[in-house]
């Protein structure tokens, strides 16, 4: 009784428009009062110990680097260098749209911030060259979705503190599902591109002979690098780092901070104190909603635990089925429609320590697992009526969402055919550990 009023008074609330973190404290208090014999105070005591955890500490410091480095020049410089690599093909501003959301995302991530950085440069720039408002601004929209499963990411710091798995394993088994599933948005670009006629590549006055192309072309790209070399340089000492053991995710966010601040103001010089300033109390303002959140979620999964809900649901998907691909697919379900109506970071936190336990009784290794649920969340992130990468790319492309929807719908469809190839082909999120 006690687990159908928590549930019945958490959707209320968030259909109510309450906000998320107050909706699954409140529901979970209101849950533990009247049902259980628990005391009140280990509501506090748990908030507390959600929160303070050295591994969580990770997630204000990638936020904070993420929005430093959106302003500080250095998502600039890798759009250019993506472009020095990709732009000349068809769909080419589409592609580099695309590559670029997965430079930026092994620095930032995270979708929204990837999606509003690389927007605000590509959108505009993508309409200038002919491409349609609305296709443009949804595929940024889908392509920031792989800066949450490149890493580092702040969906596998989560994950991992929720349900005690190895976040630098989550870091590495990312690397390939996000190469992946950013080829398999190129690809698409390219071909509605062809379809709807759009970022052809244009003839000019003179013909240039092959060999001048490739002078020309590996001319730009050694220029650009040049310049963004700094830029590129972060992922290599963030992800290098924490493989070599040199220090761990919680530090390597650390040195995010330090480095993109260094770059920022001391290299590029577009940073002064007064945008140190703003980027400060923006990335304040997002770790204490974060913050805030995961305090909640953490008693709310303690009050799952006490009413064994992992357990019920392990059963209950085992009286559906004892087929794990069938399974895996109603799981993969339930994530994209939760994903319609939740943010990422609640969804994991709630769902994880739900669904984890079941997932592992079939036999689905718990780092693989967490691939498939943050590939869903992602989605989510571009579907309705949730959809926070829509909210943001409409507003960096000033279009209209349902005027995006025509092309939501295809990219929705590839983005999903990826996710089950990544659910139904675990060696491409193991193979680099060794598994």
């Amino acid at each position: 009784m006690g687990t159908l009023a928590l549930f019945v008074i958490l959707f209320v609330l968030i259909f109510l428009g309450v906000p998320v973190g107050f909706a699954i404290g409140g529901a979970t208090i209101v849950a533990m009062y009247y049902f259980t014999n628990m005391n009140m105070v280990t509501v506090a005591q748990y908030c507390y110990y959600g929160i303070d955890s050295f591994t969580v500490m990770a997630i204000p410091f990638f936020l904070l680097a993420g929005v430093i480095m959106s302003t500080g020049g250095i998502a600039k410089r890798i759009v250019n260098f993506a472009n020095q690599l990709i732009g000349f093909v068809t769909g080419g501003l589409g592609a580099v749209s695309v590559l670029a959301c997965m430079f930026f995302g092994a620095l930032s991530g995270s979708g929204m911030a990837t999606t509003s950085a690389i927007g605000s440069m590509m959108i505009p720039e993508m309409k200038k060259h002919g491409y349609i408002a609305e296709y443009c601004t949804t595929l940024v929209c889908f392509a920031g979705i792989i800066g949450l499963i490149i890493p580092p990411s702040l969906a596998y710091v989560l994950y991992g503190s929720t349900t005690k798995t190895s976040i630098s394993d989550l870091f590495l088994a990312g690397i390939l599902p996000g190469i992946f599933i950013g080829i398999v948005f190129m690809v698409m670009n390219y071909f509605m591109c062809k379809k709807l006629h759009m970022g052809q590549k244009q003839m000019t006055e003179k013909e240039v002979t092959l060999k001048e192309f490739f002078i020309a072309r590996i001319k730009g790209v050694a220029i650009s690098f040049k310049d963004g070399f700094w830029a590129l340089l972060s992922p290599v000492i963030i992800l290098g780092g924490i493989y070599s053991g040199i220090f761990t995710p919680t530090e390597a966010a650390c040195v995010s901070v330090v480095y993109s601040l260094i770059v920022s103001c001391f290299v590029y010089k577009e940073l002064n104190f007064k945008g140190v300033y703003k980027t400060f109390v923006q990335a304040a303002v997002l770790n204490g909603i974060t913050s805030f959140l995961l305090g909640y979620a953490t008693i709310f999964s303690t009050y799952l635990a006490y009413e064994n809900i992992p357990k019920a649901i392990y059963n209950l998907l085992m009286g559906m089925t004892d087929n794990k691909f069938v399974m895996l697919l109603l799981i993969n379900i339930v994530l994209l429609i939760i994903g319609c109506f939740l943010d990422t970071v609640p969804a994991i936190i709630v769902m994880a320590p739900i669904l984890l336990p079941a997932v592992i009784g079939y036999g689905v290794d718990p780092i693989h697992f967490g691939i498939i649920m943050t590939i869903n969340l992602g989605i989510g992130l571009c579907t309705p009526p949730y959809g926070c990468n829509l909210f943001v790319g409409a507003a960096v492309g000033h279009v209209k969402m349902e005027r995006m929807m025509r092309y939501i719908i295809p990219f929705f469809l590839v983005a999903v055919g990826a996710l089950m190839v990544v659910t139904y082909l675990p060696q491409l999120s193991l193979i680099l550990l060794g598994r």
